[in-house]
């Protein structure tokens, strides 16, 4: 099996495959409030566990998520934006987390993912995808529809209802729905 392990560079921004050295930007946010969109804050054994499941999914899938540093701080980690697609899920999901509150607000996550989704079509070998965010989120409703999603009440309904994906969720997971060639 050859894998090709792909970097994607924007006018601000390298997107890069995950290295062991991204784990503890990663487990930081994971463990903060910040994470509260995204199943956290947790403690730090099941935050590693995550890292690598994140990094795994470049083996089994051929895809995955980027880690996004600046052009101008290739050190420092911002985010890790791209495609989540766990083994049970039925369809990969397009997804984005800036680990620094200093991040946000410069439009680095939309600016990575107009990189990545172009990419990812032809790779994951689908036409649709999805985006999981919890009601309330407003900052990532704003990038979905930034980027040509739409809610898709149908099976936003179906994953919160009892036996979904989402059922044992605190706050309702709303779906958003990308077309391949809707992004704007």
């Amino acid at each position: 099996m050859a894998l090709t392990l792909p970097t994607l560079e924007t006018d601000r921004l390298i997107l890069r495959t995950p290295r062991l050295q991204d784990a503890e930007y990663y487990v930081a946010y994971k463990m903060s409030a910040r994470a509260k969109f995204t199943g956290g804050p947790i403690d730090r054994n099941a935050a590693q566990a995550g890292f690598f499941k994140i990094a795994g999914q470049w083996v089994i899938r051929g895809y995955g998520l980027f880690m996004a540093t600046t052009r101008d701080d290739p050190e420092t980690l911002i985010g890790g934006f791209g495609v989540f697609h766990p083994l049970k899920w039925r369809e990969p999901e397009f997804g984005w987390t800036l680990y620094d509150v200093a991040a946000e607000g410069k439009g680095y996550v939309t600016e990575a993912m107009r990189a990545i989704i172009p990419w990812a079509w032809p790779v994951m070998g689908v036409d649709t995808a999805q985006s999981h965010i919890d009601e309330g989120n407003h900052a990532s409703v704003a990038v979905a529809r930034a980027l040509g999603a739409t809610l898709d009440a149908e099976t936003t309904r179906i994953e919160n209802a009892d036996g979904g994906e989402f059922a044992d969720h605190d706050t309702p997971v709303n779906i958003w729905r990308h077309q391949k060639g809707a992004l704007k």
